[in-house]
């Protein structure tokens, strides 16, 4: 066979590229994995500086809501001895209005916690995360082999998900609970998704909340980074090939389907099957071409809006933030009303801010005594002034804010450095420097995001642009749908079952 030969070609090394790649590499496929950068990862792709090690944006994930399905994943490609997860403990802490709520973790509790601090507003807080846990079990169930014109047996089977499919999170919080603070609170994670409340889709903003949520928010020891580099592994040591510093400039279309893909550098590798975890505007414009599509999709594809993008402050502090008792994550806020935060970002102004201190549980990221303290704020594509200009002006804003939360942080600083929404443009290629893949309104969340399949034959998505969504599980289950579908499986589930060296594993494995 020659070696410009493969089963299947996959585009980047972000997690769903990287997932669907060792998954199938794992099931016996020939994979190639292209990757412009020097090393996996995409947006876990960590980076140090001095003696400290950062992630860029992932800081936190989650089990699996009752499943586990971050360690039965890792089980199943065999890298579980590669990559460290640790537990956070408390989900995290909200700052608003000089007040501090810290949630802690597992549904009870937080329940408990919020109904303790509004106890007129206990019943309804309590049928409102019911009503959470009740749509996020329907929506890991398997869908009813059922036919498409057969809706009346996919409503019957998912009651409770159909009827909120088209619920903004604010729609479904405003049916149990009335006070606007209780409301606020709800809703307080809603900067990791990009949207606040009123815009944010009921679905996929309550699946990832509860993974976190129960039984506890996880971390990785060493950065994720290791996840990152442990799923590249798996592509090798099953005979894949992995090509860094490889940019790809086409997708190969013959005959309407794809045929393989073309590297910067003039090298051609030949596959039947092409995944890409690029942008997926530029996958579609860009490396097929607008020639190989009609003028129907492409218009499709541009009317799908982005997420927002957002300014982020690296830095290094000698402030004993382990005496703190906070928890690794804190969202700060300026208002009650998460709309006028939505206002203020739209405006270029800070909002929609947290601050991940992953030093608190992994202390290998920094010399002894520091903590690192990363700073994130959702800010548009575009503001008034160049990004260049702004950069210095919004560092010394973040940092500010930061004092304020922990006094002291100024003074005890040891490193800075700061990305703007250019700057994750030019890391990760996305439309307008897109943080989350397409913005998570209900319009545009699953199971209206993009599909894993494309209208070309033998082409096919993984990442944050496609089901299920945002975020550091559900990229991975973007790559294991789509590998699963390239390897005929109608449930992404029963493929990762099949992965396992021997059925008494698969079974012993708690997939759901």
């Amino acid at each position: 066979m020659s070696t410009n030969n493969y089963d299947v070609a996959v585009i980047g090394s972000g997690l769903g590229g990287l997932s669907a790649a060792a998954t199938l590499a794992k099931s016996g496929r020939r994979v190639l994995l292209a990757e412009r950068h020097d090393g996996p990862g995409g947006n876990a792709r960590s980076f140090v500086r001095g003696p400290y090690r950062f992630d860029p944006a992932l800081h936190v994930t989650g089990y699996g809501y009752n499943v586990p399905i971050f360690q039965t994943y890792l089980q199943a490609v065999g890298a579980q001895d590669e990559v460290d997860i640790i537990e956070l403990g408390d989900l995290y802490s909200v700052v608003v209005d000089g007040q501090v709520f810290h949630h802690p973790h597992g549904e009870a509790n937080v329940t408990e916690y919020l109904a303790g601090k509004f106890p007129e507003e206990r019943k309804g807080i309590e049928e409102f995360m019911r009503l959470c846990s009740k749509v996020t079990v329907e929506s890991q169930s398997p869908a009813p082999r059922v036919a498409v014109k057969d809706l009346g047996a996919a409503v019957a089977a998912f009651p409770t998900l159909f009827k909120y499919r088209t619920h903004t999170f604010q729609n479904a919080v405003e049916e149990f609970v009335s006070d606007p603070r209780a409301q606020m609170l709800l809703g307080a994670h809603w900067p990791y998704m990009g949207v606040p409340p009123s815009q944010l889709g009921f679905l996929a903003a309550t699946a990832s909340w509860m993974a976190l949520m129960e039984p506890q928010p996880v971390g990785v020891r060493g950065t994720f980074q290791s996840l990152a580099t442990a799923l590249a592994n798996v592509v090798t040591r099953q005979g894949g090939t992995v090509l860094y510093g490889s940019p790809v400039t086409r997708i190969d279309i013959e005959g309407g389907r794809a045929s393989g893909i073309t590297l910067e550098d003039g090298r051609q590798f030949r596959a039947p099957v092409v995944v890409s975890n690029a942008d997926a505007t530029l996958t579609f414009q860009e490396l097929v071409g607008r020639d190989h599509l009609t003028p129907g999709f492409l218009r499709r594809v541009q009317r799908m809006k982005p997420s927002a993008s957002a300014f982020v402050l690296f830095s290094a502090c000698k402030l004993p933030l382990h005496e703190t008792g906070t928890p690794s994550e804190v969202f700060i806020y300026d208002h009650w009303d998460h709309d006028q935060t939505w206002s203020d970002i739209e405006q270029g102004r800070f909002g929609g801010m947290w601050v991940s201190i992953p030093t608190l549980h992994d202390d290998s990221l920094a010399p002894p005594g520091e903590h690192l303290v990363v700073f994130t704020s959702l800010l548009p594509w575009h503001i008034d002034e160049p990004w260049s200009a702004a950069k210095p002006r919004m560092v010394e804003e973040a940092v500010s804010r930061i004092d304020e939360v922990f006094p002291g942080f100024r003074d005890s600083l040891t490193f800075t450095d700061a990305a703007t929404p250019d700057t994750l443009h030019e890391f990760t290629l996305t439309r307008e420097g897109a943080i989350y893949g397409w913005a998570n309104t209900p319009q545009q969340s699953q199971p209206k995001r993009m599909p894993q399949e494309t209208p070309i034959e033998g082409l096919y998505l993984a990442g944050h642009w496609t089901n299920p969504g945002t975020g550091c599980l559900r990229c991975l289950f973007s790559g294991l749908r789509t590998a699963g579908t390239i390897a005929g499986f109608e449930d992404p589930i029963s493929f990762l079952g099949s992965l396992f060296s021997s059925p008494e594993q698969a079974e012993q494995a708690p997939v759901g």
